[in-house]
Formats: C-alpha cells, structure tokens, sequence
C-alpha cells in the first residue's frame, strides 16, 4: 500500500472538518438602520421623537437648530415656527444615517 492510499482518506477528513468548522466572521455582524418618526405634542414647540432604528446600539441626534442628543428617543422643544431638518445617526456594526423635515407650527 502506498503512502497516498493510505493517508488519502485522513487528509479528506481533516480537509472536510476544517472547511465546516471555519466561517467567516462577518456573518453575524448587522448593520444599523437608522429610522425614527415625529410628532407635535399638545405642549407648544414640543416635538417627540421616536427611535425606530435596528441593529444600533448608541445614537447622535441633530435636531436643526443647533442643539443634540444622545438619548435613544428623545423629546425637543423648538422655540419657533419653521422647518428643521433632524438627522439621526445609529452605531453599532457600522453606522447608518437617516433625515427628516419636522414643521413645528404650533408655537404661539
């Protein structure tokens, strides 16, 4: 018997348990979808905001008018009518950005 028909099969074995056993590690790694919704409450210039983001761990809010927040779903008081452009920023496996226009027009 030679050496290859010998060990054929062993080295085929080996071969066949490490290619099952290893797998890439990205497999398993989400990437963040940011998303969020708004709405005016009754209080004037207030506006709730409501994270409906996947995948994310932490999260920048940027509210327009030159105010932040890290908090997941944060409420704003906007001290004027007018249209703001909000971004919310989602970290996790990655980082995903989405924006909004929020009308505040219920100021006095």
């Amino acid at each position: 018997m030679t050496f290859t028909k010998k060990y054929l099969p062993w080295m085929l074995v080996v071969f066949v348990l490490l290619a099952i056993g290893c797998k890439k590690d990205d497999d398993d790694k989400k990437e963040p979808k940011a998303a969020f919704t708004w709405q005016l409450t009754d209080v004037p210039g207030e506006v709730d905001f409501t994270n409906t983001s996947q995948n994310a761990q932490t999260f920048e809010w940027n509210f327009g008018d030159g105010t932040a927040s890290t908090a997941t779903s944060p409420m704003h008081l906007y001290e004027e009518n007018d249209s703001f452009i909000v971004t919310l920023k989602a970290f996790g496996e990655g980082t995903n950005s989405v924006r909004d226009t929020v009308l505040v027009n219920n100021l006095p």
